[in-house]
């Protein structure tokens, strides 16, 4: 179908008179590649490492030149991402929403990475993350103990009470999960949006459907620690039975009505989100519905335009094939238009 759309003030507007300059003849466009779980100020392949504020910048800048213009930055151990929100001007990064922060519990993360929660500071420390972060808060749902392996940080209870809070001031609740405990307890607390997700069952997909919940499973990140920790070691074939079940349900994600997005998390960069759709494919899902999981079910999943809509923001990433046919092609966009600029 194609779409004529003229640019006024940074937005998409009806086409009058005769442009001066014609863009995306012949070409198949996009709203826009979308990260569903980017970590801005984590150095790409370094766990539990700080970086500097300009390196969180050139990242993000590097996801706006591959066409990524919207991310959805899932905490770390700093505020890098959200003082880039503030003081970067919007047509000069991607659309960026973030928590702040990560949550987790004394020894149920990395060490002195995370602020740290329990009984006594619970309420507070949700009360901080949602006031420093912009649009999300993020929970380290499950963690392993030597000797004990993967043990829930959090009660169901905890978790619903955070999602409350968030709701109450427009926010959403993200959740880290790759083992068994945690996935079902936090979809039963109205938990947003499920980072990992490797042990979901069929009637959690029904559940997180049913009020259009999301699911990011990052398996680029998965494989990765499988490759770190070993694949004969016992966390490693925990992960791969996990990545064996995400294989299985990611067919029934998007019947269940499930916002199925892809997300980089901190193996490659948010401008190599394409390599996560295609493993995505390569997992079973049909290449149609990992198109729309790195492109328009972000947009959905947060209540944004999906499309080129009147006087919605002028966003747009041209490709010289149809993604469809070529999906390779996400790797390099022909043309990006962030907010009516071209984008070098």
């Amino acid at each position: 179908m194609e779409v004529v759309r003229d640019i006024h003030d940074g937005a998409w507007a009806e086409p009058s008179g005769d442009p001066d300059v014609t863009l995306g003849a012949g070409l198949f466009a996009l709203p826009g590649l979308v990260d569903g779980h980017a970590h801005f100020g984590a150095p790409i392949g370094a766990d539990w490492k700080s970086d500097t504020l300009e390196n969180a910048k050139h990242r993000v800048n590097q996801a706006l030149s591959a066409g990524v213009l919207l991310a959805l930055d899932k905490g770390w151990s700093d505020l890098h991402t959200v003082e880039i929100i503030d003081t970067v001007a919007p047509d000069l990064r991607p659309e960026i929403e973030a928590a702040g922060i990560i949550n987790a519990v004394k020894e149920g993360y990395w060490p002195k990475f995370a602020r740290e929660l329990d009984e006594s500071n619970f309420e507070e420390g949700v009360q901080k993350s949602l006031t420093d972060a912009r649009g999300w808060i993020k929970f380290v749902g499950d963690w392993p103990r030597r000797g004990r392996g993967p043990v829930a940080n959090f009660t169901e209870e905890q978790l619903r009470s955070a999602v409350h809070a968030a709701e109450a001031v427009g926010s959403r609740v993200a959740i880290h999960t790759m083992a068994r405990e945690a996935p079902s307890m936090a979809v039963n607390a109205g938990v947003h949006s499920i980072e990992h997700g490797l042990f979901l069952d069929e009637s959690d997909l029904e559940r997180l459907g049913s009020r259009s919940g999301m699911w990011v499973p990052t398996i680029l990140r998965m494989e990765a620690v499988v490759d770190q920790i070993g694949a004969e070691s016992t966390g490693g074939k925990l992960l791969l039975e996990g990545l064996e079940n995400v294989r299985r349900l990611l067919p029934l994600a998007a019947e269940a009505g499930v916002w199925l997005l892809a997300g980089t998390d901190v193996t490659v960069g948010a401008h190599d989100v394409a390599q996560e759709a295609q493993r995505l494919v390569d997992y079973g899902l049909a290449i149609d519905k990992a198109l729309d999981a790195v492109s328009i079910n972000g947009y959905a999943a947060v209540d944004r335009p999906q499309g080129f809509e009147v006087g919605s923001s002028a966003d747009a990433v041209l490709f010289g094939a149809n993604p469809r046919d070529e999906f390779g092609v996400l790797t390099h966009p022909e043309v990006i238009i962030r907010r009516g600029r071209l984008v070098a």
